[in-house]
């Protein structure tokens, strides 16, 4: 046996066991009406079981009510009474036999209602409650029951606004705005005219018939065409289908005649005068106007510049400035109109001052008209006008430092002016407060805009002395007239110290070559040695004087291991010439027999050269020399580790005077007597035979 037989099996047997199945249902029927109609609600029951009674509650809203006395029982109910009845909203029915007689049949309509319909466009659900079958036995049944549904069927119009207003507008001209309108009702929306209060200024464009389904919208737009100034208020009906009475739409808008001053752009360079043009464009016949203006700090209004265009006729005109305010007048005696509607109709001249432009827009404004035999104030708008002020602008360094400069050479410093402006820069003058310094181009100098100069500044004098000066440039920035700058410097005599230690052999005595390059004569002159004492120390009275400085007292002192502090001084007043070469030579010897190679250096410091005023006159710096050691083997004359052939050409090349960079005298000099002659090629052939040199 399959399972479905054995399900069915399982129902039957239940059946049995409860009895039948009872199966009864009240259905609430629907309807659809227009708004303020009527329309009949029927109640219809299916129903197994014998019923004899039926109670029911329908909620109706707040678009639903009942039509009084319309409550009809259905042909089922033959010995039964009917009672209806609406309390706080709720329609309650109730079918009933006294006699407790069942209904007829088993299908059909029990009753029926009227209920009149509201105006909104609105589904209400009939949803029954409180229901209740009773059988003949007075026993209550089971009952299901089906929703009914009333609805009211229309179009309803909203609008996007109410009030379309064109605000300001200038005759002449046409506008166009819209109103959308939505169809927030349940039926089409059917806009079949649009009808203006005044149609000579107002129309539309739109296609009717318009239909709009529900939930949709359309636009309507509306055209304005002014003729004549002046508020205005209209209506416009919108003809339609709509429930919504509110179907008028206000239209206002405020028309003027155009009637414009315009301040004309002007660009001019800072320190010049331009032309201010004011022009006007009118609908109106102007007779006269009154234009003021706040005069700004850039701006310096030229007297008697002011003059009328060709517009006029018999017009007269009056300027005045007080304080700040500039004052335009110009009129008519006769009550002409100015000619035409558009064009100058006055200018005047303005000088620039500064570098910074401005929109300049009058403050007051007055043209005058006759309209309806009245004069009045027919201005629709003002406009200012850009003043553009183009002007060059300076930039230079605050200081120009010459340094330190000696007395033999020029005194001379480039200097660099900018200009940053937009128009060229123009330098009139430089002024220095030190009679010594002057520049050498010649005045004035021109600098284009973006652009940049240089000037050579020179200090003339030769005399030894510091120097601190202003240098004023004087040019045509309207910011900066004057610019200053901080000049300052030295002259100094070029009174120097040297030192010299050439490369020696590691079994030499080192020799300290001290020269001075002056400018002045030098009487007298200190400074310290600080030498690699580990390798070489000084011999007494180590010093030899050139015949430069001939007469030349040298005298020293140890002031510490490895600094020994010389003294040098002329007694016969003249002092060493000035000009340049070695003054003395200082000796010293190595400390052990031979100097591990290397480079070494010597220190000089704390140098001053006297001159006969017992004046400090040195110039220069602390200063060392640096030198080699260099170990040799004899015969070895180029030094390569070997003795051979290419030192005997090396020692050729010592005798002959030819080229001996790299050679080592020491090694050529075979007999060791500090010259290089026949006798040592000689011997250098000797040790390079393997020979004795005897």
């Amino acid at each position: 046996m399959n399972k479905r037989r054995v399900y069915l099996l399982f129902a039957l047997l239940l059946c049995f066991a409860t009895g039948a199945w009872a199966d009864n249902r009240l259905t609430i029927s629907s309807a659809e009406g227009e708004p303020d109609g009527e329309v009949t609600v029927s109640l219809t029951l299916e129903n197994t079981d014998a019923v004899s009674s039926l109670q029911v509650s329908l909620p109706l809203g707040d678009n639903l009510t009942l039509v009084e006395g319309s409550g009809q029982l259905g042909s089922r109910c033959t010995d039964h009474a009917l009672t209806v009845g609406v309390k706080d909203g709720v329609l309650n029915v109730l079918v009933y036999s006294l006699g407790m007689t069942a209904m007829s049949g088993s299908s059909g309509e029990v009753a029926t209602i009227r209920l009149k319909l509201g105006s909104q466009p609105k589904s209400t659900t009939l949803a029954p409650s409180k229901l209740k079958l009773t059988d003949p036995s007075g026993n209550e049944l089971p009952c299901n029951e089906e929703n009914g549904t009333v609805t009211v069927k229309c179009a309803k119009a909203q609008y996007s606004t109410m009030t379309v207003d064109f605000g300001r507008v200038p005759i002449r001209s046409t506008y166009t705005q819209t109103v959308t309108v939505t169809n927030t009702g349940n039926a089409n929306l059917e806009i079949t005219g649009l009808t203006f209060s005044d149609v000579n200024v107002w129309s539309s464009t739109t296609a009717l018939p318009v239909t709009v389904a529900p939930g949709r919208s359309q636009t309507l737009n509306v055209t304005y065409a002014p003729v004549e100034r002046g508020h205005t208020e209209r209506t416009l009906k919108v003809v339609c289908n709509s429930i919504s009475k509110l179907n008028t739409i206000t239209l206002k808008a405020d028309p003027f005649a155009v009637n414009e001053l315009h301040v004309q752009p002007v660009s001019g360079i800072s320190d010049e005068e331009v032309t201010v043009s004011m022009t006007m464009n009118n609908m109106d016949a102007i007779s006269g106007y009154q234009v003021e203006f706040e005069m700004p700090d850039q701006l310096e209004y030229v007297e008697g510049s002011f003059t009328l265009s060709d517009r006029k006729v018999d017009h007269v005109s009056s300027v005045s400035l007080n304080g700040k305010t500039l004052r335009m007048l110009a009129y008519s005696p006769s009550d002409k109109a100015l000619v035409g509607n558009d064009g100058e109709i006055g200018s005047f001249k303005v000088k620039l001052v500064g570098r910074n432009g401005l929109k300049w827009t009058p403050t007051k404004t007055v043209l005058s008209a006759t309209i309806n035999n009245k004069v009045e104030n027919v201005v629709s708008a003002v406009y200012g006008g850009q003043i553009t002020i183009k002007s060059p602008r300076i930039n230079v360094s605050n200081r120009l430092d010459f340094g330190s400069v000696s007395v033999t050479e020029p005194a001379e410093k480039t200097f660099v002016i900018r200009n940053y402006g937009n128009v060229p820069l123009t330098v009139n003058r430089v002024v220095f407060d030190n009679e010594n310094l002057s520049i050498k181009e010649t005045l004035p100098l021109t600098i284009a805009a973006n652009g940049n100069t240089q000037i050579t500044v020179v200090y003339g004098s030769v005399e030894e002395t510091a120097f601190n000066a202003t240098m004023q440039i004087y040019s045509n920035d309207p910011d900066q007239r004057l610019t200053n700058v901080q000049v300052t410097g030295s002259r100094f005599a070029p009174n120097y110290f040297e030192v010299a230690t050439p490369d020696v052999y590691n079994d030499e005595d080192l020799k300290i070559q001290v020269a001075i390059n002056t400018y002045d004569a030098i009487s007298g002159i200190q400074f310290d040695v600080i030498y690699p004492n580990t390798v070489y120390e000084p011999y007494d009275n180590n010093t030899e004087v050139t015949a430069r400085a001939e007469g030349m007292t040298v005298t020293s002192r140890q002031i510490s291991d490895n600094t020994i502090r010389y003294f040098c001084y002329l007694l016969d007043g003249n002092g060493i010439a000035a000009g340049e070469g070695d003054i003395v030579t200082i000796k010293m010897k190595p400390v052990n027999d031979e100097v591990v190679e290397g480079t070494y250096n010597v220190q000089v410091k704390n140098i001053k050269l006297g001159t006969g005023d017992l004046a400090d006159k040195y110039a220069g710096a602390d200063t060392q020399s640096s030198f080699k050691v260099i170990k040799y083997l004899l015969g070895d004359v180029n030094n390569d580790g070997l003795i051979n052939v290419a030192d005997i050409s090396g020692v050729v090349n010592f005798i002959m005077g030819r080229n001996t960079e790299g050679l080592i005298f020491k090694a050529a000099d075979i007999n060791g007597d500090g010259v290089i002659r026949v006798d040592d090629l000689s011997g250098e052939v000797n040790l390079v035979l393997g020979r004795t040199n005897n």
